[in-house]
């Protein structure tokens, strides 16, 4: 139940943020998905019940691995230069600012 109240909320804000910021190259997305990488670490320590509503519920919504691999696709198709970028930033940087935020108790 908890997911089924986050996940709207995710989903919407994801929306809007994609329609602001995208345009030839997917910056709404990877502000999203390392902005979603950043805030698992905060709520990963959170109860069981803050978890599901905001970690898989908000966020699991919010963030996108579909979107994120589409996207990759399109830019190998027009650029493999920013390809190579928008692969590199976002597996390198996700990861390494869930564990800044993890790590330091944000």
């Amino acid at each position: 139940m908890y997911i089924a109240i986050g996940a709207p909320f995710g989903a919407m804000l994801r929306y809007y943020i994609s329609q602001k910021m995208n345009g030839n190259f997917p910056y709404g997305t990877l502000f999203i998905n390392l902005l979603g990488a950043l805030l698992l670490g905060i709520v990963a320590r959170f109860d069981m019940t803050t978890m599901l509503l905001l970690g898989t519920g908000f966020l699991g919504a919010f963030t996108t691995f579909s979107t994120l691999n589409v996207e990759i696709v399109k830019l190998y198709e027009t650029n493999k230069n920013w390809c190579i970028f928008y692969i590199t930033i976002t597996y390198i940087f996700g990861p390494l600012l869930y564990l800044f935020a993890y790590t330091f108790h944000l």
